[in-house]
């Protein structure tokens, strides 16, 4: 069945019913902000010498946090140990992978739901933060929002630093406002750049004008699922954030099969919780070994499984980063809305570690920030990643078996 899109009107019910969600949403996002004022008469704990309190703010997603780590072990050395205290308040999605680095000295999960949704939660956040005397707060996500501003703010501390920032995830209008927040904003020239390009470049505003991206490493052991002693192996992981990112199905499964007849390998099939059902249908329209694990491994152990797998496939998901921080070779089902930002990688030094082979159908509307100008029906595929085919996608893996053959 052939899927036609359309570019939709200017003024489609589609396009209205959602500048109305984003309108609503804005307004209360600035809601809180109002509420916020309420709250900052909670005392701020004032707390002198040595080791002085650095707060760092990162409440974004997993991918973003993998891409990050080259820069956070050189801000550690810029706040080295002994002369600071540093807390990362993190997404409680990825924080229990942050625990036990070295860059950091305590870690505090945040539930952007609750913090959003929960005004106990949210008020007991702020208290916590205020009642530590963090002396620097500083948000480390080149794309800032109001998530991310209101904690810096409402931290008290008399040195708040982050960047410059863009229009990705908010408005002029509250961006005008949150630079406000700010005793320091560092300018990050050149965006929108690959990530690893910004967070780069936001160390280097920080001090350490010698740092060089390169491509992030996590340390964790391999581990072969119990029910694959012996055998090879690969990861499937059809899920994204949302279904228009999500390449269709049977698309996984004609590509599955061309692995398996290539490599005789077996198929681990990975996701989050919710993504379960992706996974199910998967299963069943495959008529080769996929083993079924979406929904039932815990962050370490997913990414223990994707560093002892001999190839990972899937969409712009965090499981990619994480294959090229653990050197597994990956192919990325690449959309046009964030092309560039985070994918294809462009470290800044020279490496022999693999990198995501990205796979995307260009298209002139790339960089569109998820805001299809294509009229896409609700649970469907966004062209640009409908249209990348099996084919497309084969040639990267091929590249891949290919190299790892030479060696």
């Amino acid at each position: 069945m052939t899927m036609i899109y359309s570019k939709r009107s200017r003024l489609s019910p589609f396009r209205v019913a959602r500048m109305i969600r984003i309108f609503l949403r804005r307004a209360y996002e600035l809601l809180l902000v109002c509420v916020d004022r309420v709250c900052i008469v909670v005392p701020r704990q004032v707390v002198t010498g040595k080791p002085a309190r650095v707060l760092l703010v990162r409440p974004d997603a997993l991918g973003d946090f993998i891409l990050w780590l080259d820069a956070a072990r050189e801000i550690r050395k810029i706040f080295p140990a002994g002369d600071y205290e540093i807390t990362l308040l993190g997404n409680s999605i990825w924080s229990p992978l942050a625990e036990g680095m070295s860059c950091f000295d305590r870690i505090w999960p945040i539930h952007r739901r609750a913090y959003l949704n929960n005004p106990f939660y949210r008020l007991k956040l702020i208290h916590h933060v205020r009642s530590r005397g963090f002396s620097k707060a500083v948000l480390v996500t080149c794309s800032r929002e109001i998530l991310g501003d209101s904690i810096i703010r409402m931290s008290g501390a008399p040195e708040r630093i982050g960047p410059s920032g863009d229009l990705a995830n908010m408005t002029k209008w509250q961006k005008r406002i949150s630079d406000g927040w700010y005793t320091r904003l560092v300018t990050v020239p050149g965006l929108p750049l690959m990530e690893l390009g910004c967070n780069a470049e936001f160390v280097r505003g920080l001090g350490s004008e010698a740092f060089r991206a390169g491509i992030p490493e996590l340390h964790i052991p391999r581990a072969i699922p119990a029910d694959l002693p012996g055998k090879g192996y690969y990861v499937v992981f059809p899920g994204a954030g949302t279904p228009d990112r999500r390449w269709p199905v049977k698309n996984f499964s004609a590509l599955s099969s061309r692995i398996y007849g290539a490599t005789g390998w077996v198929g681990v099939i990975c996701g989050g919780r919710g993504e379960e059902a992706i996974a199910a249908v998967l299963t069943e329209t495959y008529d080769s070994p996929l083993l079924n694990r979406a929904g039932q491994t815990s962050l370490p152990d997913l990414i223990s499984v994707i560093a002892g797998a001999g190839l990972l496939i899937g969409n712009e998901t965090g499981a990619v980063h994480i294959a090229a921080a653990v050197s597994t070779p990956s192919v990325c089902i690449l959309g046009g809305g964030h092309y560039g930002r985070f994918m294809p990688y462009r470290p800044e030094l020279k490496t022999l570690r693999p990198l995501p082979y990205a796979v995307a159908r260009n298209m002139d509307c790339f960089g569109c920030n998820w805001r299809c100008i294509y009229k896409v029906a609700r649970g469907g595929v966004a062209p640009c990643v409908a249209g990348v085919s099996v084919d497309m996608a084969w040639e990267g893996v091929s590249s891949i078996l290919s190299a790892v053959k030479r060696t």
